[in-house]
């Protein structure tokens, strides 16, 4: 029987967020810390689909007939898959028809999160099914999903997570086919529109930074679906930082396109200056790629803390950002370091840029007086490997 393991990366936006959702530029690297899945196929005889979630407390087992009866019986056709919103409709209709087997004794946030989990469970199952042809009568199987990454934070734990399923349907297809070790460009390629349909269902409107970044990890630059790749990663450390406090990123991106609505001349050139912004970043990390010496390298650390001070002005000039991530920001200034929120902002996190030759004691003291305010604060590197079948 079939069994392997998918992980994938977070994300963090390190330039452009919010512009990006108009067509405008962002730089994003994938985040040392992953979500990772385990499937396994079970005996026939079980007839189950075992489901363990637990980041975010889903442990569902039911039966596997009620689900192929429903998307592969008489009633459904293949035509449906190529509607996204008819298969979304199908998939929470199918929700419904079980949602016996959620607990209810869970707080309203915490189901909301459940179903949205399944739903993107079942869409990606489904889709892929039928897309790649995947053997899945009478065939019962257990996936377990979990992640090191905060959930709703601004990290990509959504991306992650549809991205590692993505990957673990489509490699199940292919083993089902032969051997398959490892994922090509175009089955990259694959992984990551098939996220991003996913994403659509959780996100609306994504911009697809985040489902690119979790696919192909490394440090990319991304406008209007278009993305460039710097081929050897710099070293870069940064502190993440999570406020946490609960926002919504359809609220978070709702709120901006009603301003651009409402003053356009104000805040088109907001957009404008943090796409010029990004694009001179790129330009810094590529050029960290090219010299070895310390000044040179001081140097352009140096541009990127002040793009970083910039950036979180323009977001901030956006009211995208909040009380909790102004003062972190302001304390790594104290530090003489550079912070700004990532991802939607309105809470999640913000993250912090590492010199270099950073003093491992001025950290220590810059983490204890974040922690002493209540805030997580987790040391990552960047640029890290996009998803993978683990050995």
């Amino acid at each position: 029987m079939i069994e392997f393991k998918i992980s994938a990366p977070g994300k963090v936006i390190l330039y452009g967020e919010h512009a990006v959702v108009h067509g405008k530029t962002a730089v994003a690297a994938s985040l040392n810390l992953r979500t990772t899945l385990k499937f396994a196929e079970l005996p026939n005889s079980e007839d189950v689909i075992k489901i363990e979630f637990p980041d975010v407390k889903l442990y569902l087992k039911f039966p596997f007939c009620v689900f192929f009866d429903y998307f592969f019986g008489n009633n459904f056709h293949y035509s449906l898959i190529k509607d996204i919103n008819e298969l979304h409709i199908r998939v929470k209709d199918f929700i419904d028809s079980i949602d016996h087997v959620i607990d209810k004794n869970n707080s309203d946030t915490l189901i909301e999160r459940q179903r949205s989990s399944l739903q993107a469970f079942f869409y990606l199952l489904v889709y892929i099914a039928y897309e790649e042809h995947i053997n899945i009568e009478e065939t019962s199987f257990h996936v377990h999903l979990s992640t090191e990454l905060a959930v709703n934070s601004g990290l990509g734990s959504s991306a992650s997570f549809a991205v590692c399923l993505a990957a673990c349907f489509l490699h199940w297809s292919r083993l089902q086919k032969g051997e398959h070790n490892t994922f090509n460009k175009d089955e990259l390629d694959k992984i990551s529109k098939y996220a991003l349909n996913c994403e659509r269902i959780m996100h609306e409107s994504p911009s697809g930074i985040d489902n690119s970044v979790c696919t192909y990890g490394s440090i990319i630059k991304f406008k209007n679906k278009q993305l460039d790749m710097i081929p050897q990663v710099p070293d870069l450390k940064i502190l993440l930082v999570n406020t946490n406090i609960t926002r919504s990123t359809k609220k978070q991106v709702k709120q901006v396109a009603e301003l651009k609505d409402l003053y356009p001349s104000i805040v088109i050139p907001i957009l404008d200056s943090i796409d010029a912004l990004s694009n001179h970043a790129w330009e810094t990390l590529n050029e960290i790629n090219q010299f070895s010496g310390s000044i040179k390298l001081d140097d352009r650390h140096t541009t990127l803390s002040c793009f970083i001070h910039m950036n979180q002005g323009l977001l901030t000039a956006l009211n995208v950002s909040h009380p909790k991530l102004e003062m972190i920001c302001t304390l790594a200034m104290t530090h003489s370091y550079a912070g700004k929120l990532t991802g939607a902002g309105g809470g999640g996190c913000a993250y912090i840029l590492l010199p270099k030759d950073a003093d491992n004691g001025s950290i220590k003291i810059f983490t204890k007086q974040l922690e002493e305010k209540g805030f997580e604060v987790t040391m990552t590197s960047l640029g890290c490997s996009g998803v993978i079948i683990e050995d």
